[in-house]
């Protein structure tokens, strides 16, 4: 009886696992790419970058105009936030389902790429919690003016949320850690492993950009495909 409540135990993991490698990049790109209103706007170009931009692309203002608009921000920032919010948890499965295959081939690579990617996952959760809960500020009966200086300092990059947002960019600095492992180890077929790196890289370098943001995970997503059908990976 326990040997068949282990074998029933690990055929669920390795389901769970596989499915996690494409359910965790694919809510990623949907709700990145839920961030646009139209397939015209997901397509214009934008090589804006936080680390050049220092975040001018969304002011305080359009911000407060979004919250304040008739659905309270639920479709251009609420909605696509759930998605990424939701897929965080997933993440972190996958990357320990990841971790679990590597560790033989590639024990410190497995270990040290599962850590980065559960760390950064769990302050990113932290700061989309934050993002989610300011839209309550627009349902504040308040002048415009009195509101925008509110909205103003929590928006800003400082304190707590600074270190949360800087911490969070782990979960793809992990990823990419993993994607080597996955193409030292030959795990993946090296075409595959090189879209989850080059996925993850694209994140990172334009972090804050949802199409590219998108881009990048559908890169990822497919990359773990053809691990996430190997029916006959050992656990």
């Amino acid at each position: 009886m326990a040997r068949r409540n282990q074998a029933a135990v690990s055929r669920t993991l390795r389901t769970a696992g596989r499915l996690s490698l494409v359910l965790a990049p694919l809510g990623l790109a949907v709700g990145w790419a839920l961030s646009y209103r139209s397939v015209g706007d997901f397509l214009t170009p934008d090589f804006s970058s936080p680390y050049t931009d220092s975040g001018g692309k969304t002011p305080a203002a359009e911000f407060l105009t979004t919250i304040t608009g008739p659905d309270g921000g639920f479709r251009e920032l609420i909605l696509p936030h759930i998605f990424v919010y939701a897929s965080m948890p997933v993440l972190i499965a996958a990357a320990l389902y990841l971790a679990f295959i590597l560790y033989q081939s590639t024990p410190w690579r497995a270990v040290s790429g599962a850590a980065l990617t559960t760390v950064g996952a769990v302050y990113f959760v932290g700061v989309l919690g934050a993002w989610l809960s300011f839209p309550a500020v627009g349902r504040v009966h308040a002048d415009r003016s009195v509101l925008l200086p509110v909205v103003s300092e929590l928006v800003k990059p400082r304190g707590m949320l600074l270190v949360s947002t800087s911490l969070s960019v782990l979960v793809f600095v992990g990823l990419i850690v993993l994607g080597a492992a996955l193409y030292r180890s030959r795990t993946l077929p090296r075409w595959a492993a090189t879209l989850v790196i080059a996925g993850n890289v694209l994140i990172l370098a334009f972090a804050g950009t949802e199409n590219w943001m998108t881009l990048g995970s559908l890169c990822m997503l497919i990359g773990f495909l053809p691990l996430a059908r190997a029916r006959d990976t050992v656990l």
